[in-house]
């Protein structure tokens, strides 16, 4: 391919997905330990008091280690869909007994649990299957996070493995980047 050649938004998310399929079980486990030492090493991370993190599927950066580590600790904050109106809500979890499978398959909080205004939220973790080094990203298509992004005002992170970034991604003016992007081997640190 062409340097000149730009891909899709599809053709990213097609490719990015088959690469990050491939990462063997063992390779995965050893990126995501060191991801939770990224991102707990951050500034934002240790004074944010309420943070709203993605319950990460099996292909995703890991991240139930990070809310079974710090539930207690902060509040955590987890989405949950409605897929009739195309939206997020967010939720305050205590434990991960607050949760059930949800749309998609992934796991959500129960009905029962505390709503939160995106005003509220201190730090924001996002998921992504391709990142640019400009912080945008390419989402599973559905627009749940593009729509909630541009509500909040706070720092916003985003996690991946280094066979997700990429050096350009066709973004749009609806789109909002992350501020930080964290992987396996760096923390890219997005000017603004």
């Amino acid at each position: 391919m062409h340097k000149t050649e730009v891909k899709t938004k599809e053709e990213l998310r097609t490719e990015i997905s088959k690469k990050k399929h491939q990462i063997p079980a063992t390779k995965k486990e050893k990126f995501d330990n060191q991801i939770y030492k990224n991102i707990t090493g951050l500034p934002e991370w240790k004074k944010a008091k309420k943070v709203f993190i993605y319950i990460s599927m099996k292909d995703e950066v890991d991240t139930r280690a990070l809310i079974k580590n710090y539930l207690g600790k902060k509040i955590i904050i987890v989405p949950k869909s409605h897929t009739k109106f195309n939206k997020l809500t967010l939720h305050e979890i205590k434990s991960f007994d607050d949760t059930e499978k949800g749309s998609y398959s992934i796991m959500e909080p129960k009905s029962h649990t505390r709503i939160i205004t995106p005003e509220e939220v201190d730090l924001v973790i996002i998921p992504g299957i391709v990142f640019d080094k400009n912080g945008h990203r390419i989402g599973y298509g559905k627009g749940y996070y593009d729509r909630l992004t541009k509500h909040l005002t706070c720092h916003k992170i985003g996690l991946a493995y280094k066979v997700q970034i990429v050096n350009n991604i066709p973004a749009q003016k609806h789109d909002v980047p992350v501020d930080t992007l964290v992987t396996e081997e760096t923390v890219y640190r997005i000017n603004k």
